[in-house]
């Protein structure tokens, strides 16, 4: 069979447990357990060079090639996704970047012959395992989210419900938090925050509280004190 049959198998895998996942839990729930999947599929289509090396020696090699770039592209599919082709930190980026050129070496080595196709191979088959180090580097690279707001009780929520794109440097509190009624348009009339009688667009301007406001949690100080937090729009 054709490997771009075999390819076309793993991103058709991929799109539709993508498409399911994400429009039964939406991409913020879901986005890491695809490079979860991803990772693991990566891993399970690496076997393929064990049997190539003669390491496991059961199995047809043109059979594992089959199921190497079935599940191989499948995984680095995931991968895509995961990343939304938007990386937002270096780790994110050394992922995305090594993925990319693990598919398009892999490719390569499907529909060429000769020196090219062996010294492209050489690649690929080196590319793998850096691969999956970068994945689960980029993985156990956690962020402190308390250096940043701290995720209790109430705030202890879905990444979606404040980080509405994969730039999770922006967030907005309107999902949450009330901001169309009148006094809160007010308040921030007031002080030239929005213009008066804003239009929809405007309001997205006080979607960051913290970049005007300063609160207290946990005995820590978050946020910028720029306007008074305890502002009473009925007091002029």
């Amino acid at each position: 069979m054709h490997p771009i049959i075999q390819i076309g198998h793993g991103l058709a895998g991929a799109s539709f447990i993508s498409v399911a996942l994400i429009w039964k839990f939406g991409f913020g729930e879901i986005r890491h357990t695809l490079s979860i999947i991803g990772a693991i599929s990566i891993l399970v289509a690496n076997l393929y060079f064990l049997r190539s090396k003669q390491i496991i020696r059961w199995g047809k090699k043109q059979t594992w090639l089959k199921y190497h770039q079935r599940v191989a592209s499948l995984g680095l599919a995931l991968v895509f996704v995961h990343s939304a082709i938007q990386p937002n930190a270096w780790h994110s980026w050394v992922a995305f970047l090594l993925a990319s050129a693990n598919f398009g070496t892999g490719m390569t080595v499907s529909f060429t012959k000769g020196k090219i196709r062996k010294k492209t191979l050489l690649i690929h088959s080196l590319l793998a395992p850096v691969l999956l180090v970068s994945i689960i580097l980029h993985g156990s690279s956690k962020l402190d989210h308390d250096d940043f707001f701290p995720l209790t009780k109430e705030h202890d929520v879905a990444c979606v419900k404040c980080h509405t794109s994969s730039a999770y440097e922006t967030y907005t509190c309107l999902l949450c938090h009330e901001h169309n009624t009148r006094e809160i348009q007010f308040a921030h009339e007031v002080h030239g925050v929005i213009p008066y009688n804003p239009k929809p667009h405007d309001l997205e301007s006080i979607a960051k509280c913290l970049d005007c406001h300063l609160t207290k949690i946990n005995d820590r100080e978050y946020g910028r004190r720029r306007a008074n937090w305890d502002y009473n729009p009925s007091i002029q």
